[in-house]
């Protein structure tokens, strides 16, 4: 774990964001990105993957952060409630993870609305927002995310404060974990992990991609509950050569190779590997070769990352060793940031200038695509530490 951090827990989050807000002469931040309210709270309203899908994105829960740390949370009652949120003692979730002010508005209602709409929030979060905080004079508020019905609540009645952007810091903020947010991505790493057990040993004649696919999501639903859902590239033969593609019903022949590029998130953290497997036999000298020369390119990457390391660099390294192996220029980046999303800034790409920090978690991703090995592309996680970087992924590299 990283020796240096101030960011180990949603509180300790916000009291340092609220330090930037003081910097930058702003009384107060308003959170609307559901992610990021989970950031500074530990609490998930609104980012059930399963009821984002059929109901679609909606902006029903806000946190206020001022710039000496008090906070305050708007959210539907029925997001208190939470039956994703493990409750052992029968208390509110909220309260166990939040210990500020709690407001609610009703956001089910029989008589009235199933969903509740911008419409009708906007007046609830003006109401929240004068109640809360007067005579507010700079406002920060997520450029990115906030609707514009919304910004209108803030600035109705007239001179409103003065709105600043703050979305820029979150992602920054974001680029170094604190150690349980390093927790929850080790543990979506082990998902995929076990996933590449299950698909390896799916990986057969006589099946298709689809039925990889089927069958990881069954034994991670069943090993790891209803958020072991893994999504990504299921490539095969011809198909692997353009890199990645969603799973489909094409049927493995003989020599193939499978590109498993999988994605799972444990605590809505998501982590990001890649695994190559060949089809019906042992690889061939010449996909060993490709093999070795990408684990050589996972290793130069780990030698070369530490705190304060460029994309740029951590992607010369990775090219380097494929290029002086006479393979051609890798065609793709070399790696990224994961967290709160399955790729986040840094990115390992030939002009970046963006660093690296410790507490940072990356992944790295070398591929080598020809028509007489097929392609193949391997992906580890690392966490950046003070003098180094350590793997945390721990499945085998091997192709068969």
């Amino acid at each position: 774990m990283p020796e240096k951090n101030s960011k180990n827990t949603p509180k300790e989050r916000r009291e340092l964001f609220a330090s930037e807000l003081k910097e930058k002469n702003l009384d107060l931040a308003i959170i609307s990105n559901p992610k990021h309210i989970f950031y500074f709270t530990g609490f998930p309203s609104n980012l059930n993957m399963y009821l984002t899908l059929m109901k679609g994105p909606r902006s029903t829960s806000f946190l206020s952060i001022d710039s000496t740390s008090k906070a305050s949370i708007l959210l539907g009652e029925s997001e208190i409630y939470n039956p994703w949120v493990a409750n052992p003692r029968g208390k509110n979730p909220l309260q166990l993870v939040f210990d500020e002010e709690i407001s609610t508005y009703v956001d089910y209602d029989l008589n009235e609305r199933m969903i509740t709409y911008a419409d009708v929030i906007s007046a609830e979060f003006r109401n929240w927002i004068r109640k809360q905080h007067s005579g507010l004079r700079r406002l920060g508020i997520e450029e990115w995310h906030l609707p514009e019905i919304f910004r209108m609540a803030l600035l109705s009645g007239g001179g409103g404060p003065e709105l600043v952007g703050v979305s820029k810091s979150l992602l920054s903020m974001r680029k170094t974990k604190g150690n349980d947010e390093i927790e929850n991505l080790t543990s979506a790493t082990g998902i995929l992990d076990y996933a590449y057990k299950v698909a390896q040993k799916n990986s057969k004649l006589g099946k298709t991609e689809l039925d990889v696919y089927r069958r990881v999501n069954y034994k991670t639903f069943e090993k790891f509950g209803p958020f072991g859902w893994v999504i990504g590239d299921h490539a095969s033969g011809e198909r692997s050569l353009e890199v990645g593609g969603w799973a489909s019903d094409r049927r493995f022949k003989s020599g193939d190779t499978i590109i498993l590029d999988l994605q799972a998130a444990y605590n809505n953290y998501w982590s990001d590997l890649c695994r190559t497997f060949v089809i019906g036999k042992k690889a061939s000298g010449k996909q060993k070769k490709v093999a070795a020369t990408l684990a050589g390119a996972l290793d130069r990457a780990q030698d070369v990352m530490k705190p304060g390391t460029k994309g740029k660099d951590v992607y010369a390294a990775v090219n380097e060793e494929i290029t002086k192996a006479g393979y051609p220029k890798l065609m793709h980046h070399a790696g990224h940031s994961i967290g709160l999303d399955d790729q986040e800034p840094p990115w390992f790409i030939p002009n970046s200038e963006e660093q690296i920090e410790e507490g940072s978690v990356v992944v790295v991703e070398p591929g080598i695509y020809t028509s007489e090995t097929g392609g193949i592309r391997l992906e580890d996680a690392f966490v950046v530490t003070k003098n180094g970087c350590e793997r945390i992924s721990t499945y085998p590299l091997s192709l068969d």
